[in-house]
């Protein structure tokens, strides 16, 4: 039996991973600041803990021998926390991600780091080798350079220690049923909170114009798990590969609910970059591309949000 560790296990992506790999059979140990409510009771082992603490990290792995570790731990935020506060997202980020990695390459174990659409220059079409000839946004600045460190700390262990047992996978923007449904998650998550609670009207941000590529937190466990099975060693994006505008979200949002609700565009507030779509050359050379439509992940989750809301 494969031992798998979870970082982040109580988030959108790692409560996914857990429940995913005990249905394949896996001994899964995740760890994270707490315990969802919407994490399995049964059938795996949990560590509360800050990994940012010192020691905690090294004592997880010298307890365990894991095969492989899935990392998807992150700081949580929004671009406003970002640019205030930003040692917040750079100082736990470098600290644990250097931790991690340096464990799993002095014990020869799998890591598939999870990194993030965000590492990316404005550009027409994100392509993977692109990165480094780059700077990143300034909207993403800080939460950059928080997944981009990782990302070169790999590339420098495979060079001194020829440690290449690692995949790197940068999610576009992800939504999901396990998403921060507060009005300060993500824009689905916000959105679909808006729609569901409203009456005659909803405020949204911008002008609704900017480009996006979105894709399921369920998907991307599945990406992450064949990235491992399949022994990918290779840094790959997860996307669509399909333009949606933030106005068509919140129209599809709206029609999902079956509310007839006059929707109003606050032009004050920032829009973002304009266009951030992923490049899926590789990531349909390796088969991971998404295996339902958007428009069918977003319904399930807009039903997940409404049922357990009630």
């Amino acid at each position: 039996m494969k031992k798998i560790l979870i970082t982040g296990c109580s988030g959108l992506v790692g409560t996914h991973l857990v429940k995913k790999c005990i249905g394949l059979g896996y001994d899964v140990v995740g760890v994270d600041l707490y315990r969802s409510k919407h994490l399995p009771i049964d059938g795996w082992s949990f560590i509360e803990a800050d990994l940012i603490k010192s020691n905690v990290i090294e004592n997880i792995f010298s307890s365990n021998k894991f095969n492989a570790v899935f990392n998807t731990f992150g700081i949580k935020g929004s671009p406003l926390k970002a640019k205030n506060s930003p040692v917040d997202f750079l100082y736990p980020s470098f600290k644990i991600n250097t931790e991690i990695i340096n464990q799993c390459a002095k014990q020869d174990i799998w890591l598939v780091f999870v990194s993030s659409v965000g590492v990316y220059a404005p550009a027409e079409v994100f392509i993977e080798d692109t990165v480094w000839k780059t700077l990143p946004s300034e909207a993403d600045w800080y939460p950059s350079w928080s997944k981009r460190m990782g990302e070169i700390l790999l590339g420098a262990y495979k060079v001194q220690y020829d440690y290449n047992k690692w995949s790197i996978i940068r999610p576009a923007n992800i939504f999901g049923e396990y998403d921060d449904f507060s009005g300060f998650g993500t824009v689905i998550a916000s959105t679909i909170k808006k729609v569901a609670e409203a009456k005659n009207e909803i405020v949204c941000w911008g002008d609704g114009s900017p480009i996006r590529d979105f894709v399921y937190a369920g998907d991307v466990a599945d990406a992450i798990i064949k990235m491992y099975t399949n022994q990918i060693n290779d840094i790959v994006n997860f996307g669509s590969g399909i333009e949606i505008s933030i106005k068509e979200i919140v129209d599809n949002i709206a029609s999902i609910s079956g509310k007839d609700l006059d929707i109003k565009w606050d032009t004050s507030k920032p829009n973002g970059d304009l266009k951030r779509l992923m490049d899926i050359t590789k990531q349909a050379h390796y088969n991971t591309l998404p295996t339902k439509s958007f428009i069918v992940r977003l319904k399930e989750v807009y039903e997940f949000y409404t049922n357990s809301s009630r």
